[in-house]
């Protein structure tokens, strides 16, 4: 059996498509990354292009602080007053394009056996080896480039902006253990003007930030110390966090965690759980179910132990922080042609877009002492 060098590479592109379009695409990832499949998936919003900002206006006040922008009495021809409000604010952010790729020689396929052949337009096997050898062999490679690429993107989306200045800012650029420093969107988190973009905080920089600032203590504080006694102080404090982060409109679906962090919610859970009335009788099964709160599944992401973050959590809504992609230029496919001095062929794949927030005080950092 042979190929033509045309279905050669048709064989490629159909291969490539199948690995990079279907539902579970990055399924068979030796490590699961759900934080980064939400964004990729469900969690990101289509933007047109632009001049290179994702531009999202934002207001945290209202009136223009004059007096004049209150409701007063007034009685027959009293004067009254009027005011100007200019209160809209632009969180700007940068779109970042990426881009991996990976090349295949002809020397490579005749060592699977196949020969290419550019002048005849055929390719030809050795030793009887048929199609099969093609296959397993792009299966092989195609695997290894899915999981590159969702790896790599993972880190980025899991990442505080510091790593590739070419690249998006991730998460822990817009959710950070202390949101009285720096700038999200170009916005100054560190005027008190500002106060409303930050997210909530509950670890042990905050703590310290709180130390030298009483006026902060309302938007967070230090990190929880798992205790059993009264219900469970972590399980307590997630209550009182949940009142604050819907104050504003906010409703906070996603979270995750690190494992010592789950395993701080299970320890509280299993010291104050519900003994059924036939106490232990039977078969028992000592394991516990996922950890949920208000109905919100607290998943463990690996990367977040990866990253020494065994023990944080992060709780924020997706309708307020989300990828914010391209149009069209969302894990775009590319198939350069083969350069005439080399026998090689090129694929890649190219995402432009960045992780973009509307609203910061709906979210959570959280971690165990």
């Amino acid at each position: 059996m042979a190929f033509s060098a045309g279905q050669l590479e048709n064989i490629a592109n159909s291969a490539l498509d199948f690995y990079l379009t279907r539902g579970d695409t990055f399924k068979q990832s030796l490590q699961a990354r759900p934080f980064f499949h939400f964004l990729d998936k469900a969690g990101g919003k289509n933007v047109p292009s632009g001049k290179g900002e994702i531009i999202i206006p934002v207001q945290f006040a209202f009136g223009d602080g004059s007096g004049n922008d209150a409701v007063k009495g007034y009685t027959h021809d009293d004067a009254v007053d009027f005011h100007t409000p200019l209160n809209v604010k632009q969180a700007k952010y940068a779109w970042r394009e990426h881009h991996i790729g990976i090349e295949v020689t002809h020397t490579q396929l005749k060592m699977d056996g196949i020969t290419v052949s550019d002048e005849m337009g055929s390719t030809s096997e050795h030793a009887g080896r048929d199609a099969t050898v093609l296959v397993n062999m792009f299966e092989n490679m195609l695997f290894n480039f899915g999981e590159n690429y969702a790896r790599s993107m993972n880190l980025l989306a899991w990442g505080d902006g510091a790593g590739d200045a070419k690249a998006m800012a991730g998460l822990r650029s817009l959710l950070t253990a202390n949101p009285t420093t720096g700038t999200a969107g170009g916005i100054d988190r560190s005027v008190v003007a500002n106060k409303l973009w930050r997210n909530r905080a509950r670890t042990a920089a905050y703590a310290g930030a709180v130390t030298g600032d009483s006026t902060l203590a309302g938007h967070g504080g230090g990190a929880v110390t798992v205790n059993v006694a009264n219900g469970g102080a972590l399980w307590q404090v997630l209550q009182q966090e949940k009142r604050q982060l819907t104050r504003y409109g906010g409703n906070p679906t996603k979270f995750y965690a690190g494992s010592d962090f789950i395993g701080g919610l299970e320890l509280e859970m299993r010291s104050n759980g519900y003994y059924r009335q036939s106490g232990f009788k039977g078969s028992q099964d000592g394991a516990m179910g996922p950890m949920l709160f208000d109905g919100v599944t607290v998943e463990y992401d690996p990367t977040l132990d990866d990253l020494g973050l065994t023990k944080r959590g992060y709780w924020y809504d997706p309708r307020h922080v989300y990828m914010a992609r391209m149009t069209n230029e969302w894990r775009r496919v590319h198939k350069p042609a083969r350069p005439s001095n080399k026998f090689v062929l090129y694929r890649s794949i190219t995402s432009t877009g960045q992780l973009a927030a509307q609203q910061l005080n709906s979210a959570l950092v959280i971690d165990i002492a």
